[in-house]
């Protein structure tokens, strides 16, 4: 009995933890706070290294940067840790269960980035003399805000899923780097004999040229090889904007399949959308409108007209209703009843803190339930049972 207490004690542990180091969609203050305090200690990191390359500081500066190094560094081998030992409770490794959950979850890309992140402090404390590779993976620890910045996670999910179009651009960037070169050897080896000599001397003009650097180092002086380096400027302006476009149209897609996600989501939660069928729900997602609200400014107020209803995507909300104040935060929502019904505010909303809201404007739903006169009926119904009390009641707003 002792045994299965202190087991299932260890479980609701583990749980609280995870949910500290990997929050979901609604983030406690803990989680907060513990994000701040990762990114604060990777950006302390790589200051410091940077910092301690400058010839001006004193030992004693040095010796102060060593020590925080030190701090940091214990700071992430702490959190490798419970992100190994939370493992269990991932969705999507937590099900291999033990070893082999800990193996797959130290396998991912972010996680291997973290062990990254502790080569510095081992090598301080083992081999302290190789500043270099200590140099080289503190600075790698920037990249750890990944984990933190969706748009770089998006970035790398960007270059894995077009891996194979930018290897094919890569080769022919390759080709095109030995066609300059060859033929910028043929042209200038017999005149300057020292920069064109051999094709590899060649590649190093063809790679600025390519790249529309011109360091003016090396310049071709025939007028045939002025003539090729023309050509070869514009196919290197044609050739950079291939991977360019790629990778900008997909960022593009990647960033409009995540906003439709969020969206999606949480229009679904809507109790009074919560019957519409998928592509009703994709259809209100794609009427949609991004608004920032400061803090403490008003929402909504009592009384006025209700012309649209809000999602929060970022930030908390206070609803002012008879006898105190209710808070609404990420992913939470409010006003539906008065899109539908539309009927007059019976409650003030502030923004607690700085918010980004997802509106929903009535005359957009109802442009849909005009085209899709089957919305209007599932709408209907929705109310319908709401009003018999099989649906949980909504916000006053």
């Amino acid at each position: 009995m002792r045994r299965h207490r202190w087991g299932a004690l260890v479980t609701m542990l583990r749980r609280a933890v995870y949910e500290v180091i990997e929050p979901g969609a609604k983030a406690t203050p803990a989680a907060r706070v513990f994000s701040y305090c990762s990114i604060a200690a990777i950006l302390i990191s790589v200051t410091g290294a940077v910092g301690s390359t400058m010839t001006s500081f004193s030992d004693a500066t040095r010796t102060a940067l060593w020590g925080v190094e030190y701090l940091t560094g214990a700071f992430f081998v702490v959190e490798y840790a419970l992100r190994l030992w939370t493992a269990a409770e991932h969705p999507l490794f937590g099900r291999h269960g033990g070893e082999r959950a800990v193996r797959r979850y130290a396998a991912t890309p972010p996680m291997v980035l973290d062990a990254m992140g502790l080569v510095p402090l081992v090598l301080m404390l083992l081999v302290p003399m190789a500043s270099s590779a200590i140099l080289m993976f503190q600075v790698l620890r920037f990249f750890r805000l990944a984990r933190y910045s969706p748009g770089l996670a998006t970035v790398g999910r960007v270059l894995m899923s077009e891996w194979r179009a930018l290897m094919a651009t890569g080769m022919v960037g390759v080709g095109m780097l030995l066609l300059a070169a060859t033929t910028m050897y043929l042209l200038e080896r017999e005149i300057q004999p020292d920069h064109f000599g051999s094709i590899p001397q060649a590649m190093y003009w063809a790679i600025v040229t390519l790249a529309t650097v011109g360091y003016g180092d090396v310049v071709p002086v025939t007028v045939a090889g002025k003539i090729a380096t023309g050509g070869v400027i514009i196919g290197g302006l044609i050739f950079f904007a291939l991977p360019i476009a790629i990778i900008a149209s997909s960022f593009l897609a990647e960033m409009r399949r995540r906003d439709f996600n969020i969206n999606y989501g949480m229009v679904a939660r809507v109790p009074l959308f919560s019957t519409l069928a998928a592509i009703d729900v994709a259809e209100l997602c794609s009427c949609l409108k991004a608004r920032r609200v400061p803090r403490e400014a008003v929402i909504v107020r009592k009384g006025d007209a209700g012309e649209s209803m809000f999602f929060i995507a970022r930030g908390e909300v206070d609803v002012l209703i008879p006898g105190g104040a209710v808070t609404l935060r990420e992913g939470d929502f409010f006003g539906e009843i008065a899109v539908v019904g539309r009927t007059m505010r019976t409650a003030t909303v502030i923004a607690r803190r700085g918010c980004d809201l997802l509106v929903l404007d009535s005359v957009d739903l109802l442009k849909l339930t005009e085209a899709n006169p089957d919305v209007q009926t599932r709408l209907d119904a929705a109310i319908a049972t709401r009003g018999a009390g099989a649906m949980p009641p909504a916000l006053p707003v």
